[in-house]
């Protein structure tokens, strides 16, 4: 197995509104806003539905970049698992370990598109994961889970701790980011790659430039720290030298950022795992969620190798 991840998945329920359906843009302060009257109906402009979460993303990532990959995820015993499973199967991910809880419902979050971006409400759900009788991975990508989530760590710890060369890529999610840094701090001393974005990076060691703030992750533990930054592309240090790549975009609009960051991480830790430098893999990354934010859905626009390797001759 070349890639294990580990996380909650979902269904997401995409509602793309436009500003003449009423939810105008509210202009001052230093994020946009949108507003609607509570008690209203609101037209949508186009409603769909998909798999997603962010161990499911870079699980898929990972599989169509070549990657033999493995999802491990706690869901509900619904229509909404099945789906889950069957769409993970079509993409050739294993599913062994896609556990279903009898009486439990799967996870959906609604994610409302607005012009260029996106708002995603999200619901994790309480889960008991644990470890399993899985092949020895070379890679773990552990992600977002709900609460709860710190009996899985300790467990993570000491099994990644008996095993040793498996790799550990981290990337916090929405509960665990709201938990705080004290809570999966003990991750961070067995983590190879830490992924963030810059909000994230912020929100866990302050404010300050880019090289700065690498230097305080760093300190936390990882060996390596990797941070998105939306328009203004991505960077990655190894401890001792701070790497930058822009975005990449091409001529077709934006759709949804949904899947961005996952996107990014797939492609980059998958270059990683062909032995390529750093430099490289901000490259696949950048691509990777360049194309991803053209599609609506976290899965469409994933490249694999062989395109990706054809962009990144031209940038």
């Amino acid at each position: 197995m070349d890639l294990l991840t580990i996380g909650d998945v979902a269904i997401d329920l995409y509602m793309k509104i436009g500003a003449k359906d009423g939810l105008p843009l509210v202009e001052g302060g230093t994020e946009p806003k949108i507003c609607f009257y509570h008690g209203s109906k609101i037209p949508v402009e186009h409603f769909e539905t998909a798999v997603a979460g962010n161990s499911l993303n870079v699980a898929v990532g990972g599989k169509k970049l070549g990657l033999e990959t493995v999802i491990y995820t706690e869901i509900g015993d619904d229509e909404n698992g099945e789906r889950v499973v069957t769409e993970l199967n079509n993409h050739g991910v294993e599913t062994t370990f896609c556990s279903k809880t009898p009486g439990h419902d799967t996870n959906v979050n609604s994610v409302i598109i607005y012009g260029n971006d996106r708002t995603i409400f999200s619901y994790h759900a309480e889960r008991n994961y644990k470890i399993l009788d899985w092949e020895k991975p070379k890679w773990i990508y552990y992600t977002s889970m709900g609460k709860g989530f710190e009996d899985f760590q300790h467990k993570l710890i000491d099994y990644v701790k008996q095993n040793p060369g498996v790799g550990v890529a981290f990337n916090p999610g929405t509960i665990q980011m709201k938990h705080g840094l004290k809570t999966f701090e003990n991750v961070l001393e067995i983590t190879d790659i830490f992924f963030l974005n810059r909000e994230e990076a912020i929100a866990l060691v302050g404010k300050g430039e880019t090289e700065e703030l690498h230097q305080k992750l760093h300190k936390l533990g990882p060996k390596m720290t990797v941070i998105t930054d939306s328009n203004s592309g991505a960077s990655c240090s190894d401890g001792s030298k701070v790497t930058f790549q822009n975005s990449y975009s091409d001529e077709r609009p934006i759709a949804d950022k949904t899947g961005a960051g996952d996107a990014f991480a797939s492609a980059f830790l998958s270059a990683i795992f062909y032995g390529k430098p750093a430099e490289t893999a901000l490259k696949w990354g950048v691509v990777n969620a360049g194309s991803i934010i053209k599609e609506i859905g976290t899965t469409k626009g994933l490249l694999t190798k062989k395109e990706i390797e054809g962009i990144i001759k031209q940038i």
